[in-house]
């Protein structure tokens, strides 16, 4: 079995599902994580989740010393523009592991490895190819990719110094690998959730799935995540992911007994074990949700970010995503 590390810089106080974010890490006991943060608060690590507790300013200067050319670290944020780089600048505590990868915190994990099989490792040298989860083989040729300069593309020089926040993780790292020919793993076994609709809606799944997106609740225990929908036949379909992304929407945790034997419900926007059932009666009542509920509920979690251009292109993309 190849073995799997995900390297999470995160600094600043950890988000309000992290304990749910541990129990579906905790279930995939043969991937590991290695987590640096400054936040010192209890939580009931598993083993497979190992942390290093440093300073910012630490990490700071390890990003700083790693490159020849100065970088643009101004907050933490800014660490996630550099994360195809993650294999070089955390190599010596990852050297270990067959591969490495990045992902975000604000998801669950369903059965990685139902999905990153061997075979699937053996044929790939990244498994996908967003910023919320990607694996990189751990080798010094394909840890250092990132710095191959594609003609008339933005590179690594221009996003890590500041020049620009262009989505290198993603697109930049897409253009590398098609340019130097190298096959990467881009199937959608996830469930990427959009921020701007008020029910929950999966985006990067084929145009023909659409409809299935009308009314739909994700259930969650012992490492297995699934999709329930009302298909465009009226009967009830399913699904199995390999996470479900939350992608900024204001969830609502509320489980009251955080167990990775616990049956958990998720809908926009809460988690919740209140056994609430798989029916076409709790699809339609629990897996709608008001338009102006919602963005009312958005504006108000994101207050201290607000500026009145950050409204009018959250008023935009809500209304495409909702009338389109």
């Amino acid at each position: 079995m190849k073995s799997i590390c995900y390297i999470i810089p995160y600094f600043g106080h950890l988000p309000d599902n992290f304990n749910l974010w541990l129990i579906s890490c905790k279930v995939n006991s043969t991937v590991n994580w290695l987590i640096y943060t400054d936040d010192k608060t209890s939580y009931d690590y598993p083993e497979n989740v190992k942390v290093k507790y440093c300073e910012y300013a630490d990490i700071l200067d390890r990003f700083k010393k790693h490159f020849d050319f100065d970088v643009l670290i101004d907050r933490p944020w800014r660490l996630s523009l550099f994360k195809p780089a993650y294999g070089e600048i955390f190599q010596e505590d990852i050297e270990k592991y067959d591969f490495w990868g990045y992902c975000d915190v604000d998801l669950m994990w369903g059965n990685i490895r139902k999905f990153y099989t061997d075979d699937v490792l053996n044929k790939y040298e990244r498994v996908g190819y967003l910023g919320h989860s990607t694996l990189y083989k751990n080798t010094s040729e394909n840890n250092s990719r990132y710095r191959t300069i594609v003609p008339e593309c933005i590179n690594y020089i221009e996003v890590f110094s500041g020049k620009s926040n262009y989505s290198f993780d993603e697109n930049g790292m897409d253009q590398i690998f098609q340019y130097l020919n190298v096959p990467y793993y881009k199937e959608v076994v996830f469930a990427h959730l959009t921020k701007y609709e008020s029910s929950f809606f999966l985006t990067r799944l084929p145009e023909e799935d659409r409809p299935n997106n009308k009314y739909q609740i994700f259930t969650w225990q012992n490492g297995t995540l699934k999709r329930h929908f009302i298909n465009k036949d009226g009967g009830i379909g399913e699904m199995e992911f390999v996470y479900l992304h939350f992608w900024c929407r204001p969830m609502k945790y509320v489980v009251k007994n955080v167990s990775e034997n616990t049956l958990m419900y998720i809908y926009p926007d809460v988690m919740t074990d209140k056994p609430i059932g798989i029916s076409k009666h709790s699809l339609k009542k629990y897996g709608r949700r008001s338009f102006i509920s919602f963005f009312l509920n958005s504006l108000w979690v994101n207050r201290h970010k607000i500026t009145f251009r950050r409204i009018y292109n959250n008023l935009n993309n809500a209304f495409k995503y909702k009338f389109s």
